[in-house]
């Protein structure tokens, strides 16, 4: 386990509202990365927030009540509520802060299961605000990880400043037995995930030396350009770059900020622009595989480039091409509406509403011609390039490896690409209409080549076919109607309003009826809450099993799951799989092969996420016994 304190935020105060919404999954993550929620000393989470700001506002001289760390469990453990709650009451006491208000939040967002913790400074008894630790944030925290793997039977983190011993006592190494850091925690981060030496640690090893030895600025601006790197002064203090790559001058050693840089060279000097910085050659991975993090940062930036440029460049075809429809048919209007129409004004009508059909028309054939072009071309590219790790472990699977490897040269699948290509279904709008002149100035509009009329263009109003009143033929006239005049205002019985609603809702079309028009908005605010992906919470209040501990995005990388299904969603295209007394895991029915049933007890097998999960029948054991 390790314990670790995220960065503040660069104004240096802090926000109750946007840490706790944080911690407790409302903004920054996806849809059910919160398991559990937790609090001390609040009454609702809902208000908790308000509680946190009303007791600072007590204390009139702090200006960052607000304090933040995350407790973090290996990839192989999985804590329960309990031993959650557990844990964050032991690093509160660590760090002085177990009479404080806080908040915490169970996350399955990453690898690993962590805990987001959002605590008030301000003690509510005495309202005066309590340093952290004193100040040893940090060293509090790596104890705290240790005497909570000790109380819940984690694997024991052997380096750091404290040891655990047979008797399970925590204590502190001799100070020659401390392994302290050489880089700073992002750095590390970034180690782990590259494989290779940060910018950090690179300059540390080449510009530390130089920093020491030499006499004078110009000595140090040219020793550094030597090797690449560049020394600017910014606000307070100094920085090195190299290309995009920058450290502060203080980080590289004890001795090497800027004052006392220049208490030993004098006032700071600029840089002699004849001086000449060396270009330096890229740092490679040490790694022992043969791919190294270099290759895979140059392969996917020229696949991301390729894939850019691609949809650009058709994106820039696709708005000409609208362009050019527009133009045409204002100069087919212009040239229509120039001529002399006295007296003439039925005819002139009928030729209005024929041109609006006709554009649109045009229009809506244009868009999903564009659309499915769009698709084709991104059916060519992966959805996303894979990580790091998996382009590692991917090396045999020459499909993939093609694809990212030479981009765009070969096509995948929609399966493979995660790019779903609709197929060709009936057309059900203005586009499976014909024109026709009728008597009068109206305008007949039959479906399919049909003699019978579904509705007709009167001019200043559309009047349906009653004997044809279905949603193809009200989406068609609204379609007309929208073209023609923008919102279209309806009247007619609550049925044929009904169909109104429903086909403004499918098609995206608008209502001039007030009424009408909120009844559709809050339409389709309720089938957007119905497309959302299940929350925890919504799966605990199905009460599938007790206490469930719940996983939303279970992993799908050479994973097995056996189980009984308990809940299937068809319209959400969701299952919940019950694996033991109280796992709940969320599968995708488009990622399975077929869709369970509920009930079945099912082995669910994951090869990765290109593939769809294997399905078999679990052969349910049962105890005999003898007599």
């Amino acid at each position: 386990m390790i314990g670790k304190i995220p960065k503040g935020r660069r104004d240096r105060r802090s926000s109750f509202k946007d840490l706790i919404n944080y911690c407790l999954g409302v903004t920054g993550h996806s849809q059910g990365a919160v398991l559990y929620t937790g609090k001390q000393k609040i009454n609702d989470l809902e208000t908790a927030a308000v509680e946190m700001e009303s007791l600072a506002m007590e204390n009139v001289r702090c200006k960052s009540p607000a304090f933040h760390f995350i407790l973090s469990w290996r990839s192989n453990e999985s804590p329960t509520n309990e031993q959650v709650d557990e844990a964050v009451a032991i690093a509160l006491k660590e760090l002085d802060l177990s009479g404080c208000q806080a908040v915490w939040g169970l996350q399955s967002d990453t690898d690993n299961l962590h805990v987001h913790v959002a605590v008030n400074r301000i003690s509510p008894e005495t309202f005066r605000a309590i340093k952290p630790a004193g100040g040893w944030t940090k060293k509090a925290l790596e104890k705290a990880a240790r005497k909570i793997e000790v109380v819940q039977g984690w694997e024991v983190e052997r380096t750091g400043r404290y040891s655990v011993d047979e008797l399970g006592n925590v204590y502190e190494k001799d100070g020659a037995k401390i392994i302290q850091p050489e880089v700073s925690q992002t750095s590390r981060d970034i180690e782990a995930h590259t494989g290779g030496e940060s910018f950090e640690r690179i300059a540390k090893r080449e510009i530390a030396p130089i920093l020491s030895s030499v006499l004078s600025w110009s000595e140090l601006h040219r020793e550094l350009a030597k090797c690449g790197y560049v020394l600017e002064k910014r606000g307070n203090g100094a920085v090195v770059s190299s290309g995009e790559n920058f450290i502060k001058l203080s980080k590289l050693s004890r001795e090497s900020s800027l004052s006392k840089l220049e208490k030993r060279l004098g006032k700071y000097q600029e840089r002699d622009t004849s001086i000449q910085v060396l270009e330096r050659s890229k740092e490679v991975s040490s790694l022992p595989e043969k791919s190294s993090w270099e290759a895979y940062r140059i392969e996917r930036e020229a696949y991301v480039k390729s894939k850019s440029d691609a949809i650009k460049k058709l994106r820039e075809k696709q708005r000409t091409e609208r362009e050019n429809l527009y133009h045409r048919q204002k100069g087919s209007r212009n040239e229509l509406f120039s001529q002399g129409w006295k007296g003439r004004g039925r005819e002139l009508n009928q030729l209005r509403s024929i041109f609006a059909f006709v554009h649109r028309r045009e229009q809506l054939e244009l868009r999903e011609h564009q659309s499915e072009e769009m698709l084709e071309l991104k059916s060519h590219f992966l959805k996303r390039f894979p990580s790091f790790k998996d382009w590692l472990v991917d090396q045999s699977r020459e499909d993939l490896y093609q694809v990212y490897r030479y981009p765009g040269q070969l096509l995948l699948s929609p399966e493979q690409s995660g790019i779903k290509i609709p197929k060709a279904q009936h057309v059900i709008d203005l586009r499976g209409y014909s024109a026709r002149r009728g008597a009068g100035s109206s305008v007949l509009y039959c479906h399919g080549g049909t003699f019978t009329a579904d509705f007709s263009d009167m001019g200043r109003k559309i009047v349906l076919n009653k004997r044809k009143l279905t949603e193809e033929s009200v989406a068609a006239a609204l379609q007309l109607a929208n073209q023609k005049w923008g919102a279209t205002q309806i009247t007619g019985n609550a049925e044929y309003k009904e169909l109104c609603i429903s086909a403004a809702v499918k098609y995206g079309l608008k209502l001039a009826n007030p009424d009408l028009a909120a009844e559709v908005e809050k339409r389709r605010h309720a089938l957007k809450q119905s497309q959302r992906s299940i929350t925890a919470e919504e799966i605990s209040r199905l009460k599938l099993a007790d206490n469930p501990k719940i996983y939303i995005n279970p992993r799908t990388d050479n994973q097995q799951y056996s189980g009984q299904i308990v809940h299937v969603d068809e319209k959400r295209g969701i299952c919940i799989q019950l694996v033991g007394q109280r796992s709940l895991f969320v599968h995708h029915l488009e990622k399975l092969e077929r869709s369970p049933l509920r009930g079945e007890e099912l082995k669910i097998s994951y090869v990765d996420e290109n593939h769809r999960a294997k399905i078999q029948h679990e052969e349910i054991r049962r105890r005999t016994r003898s007599l």
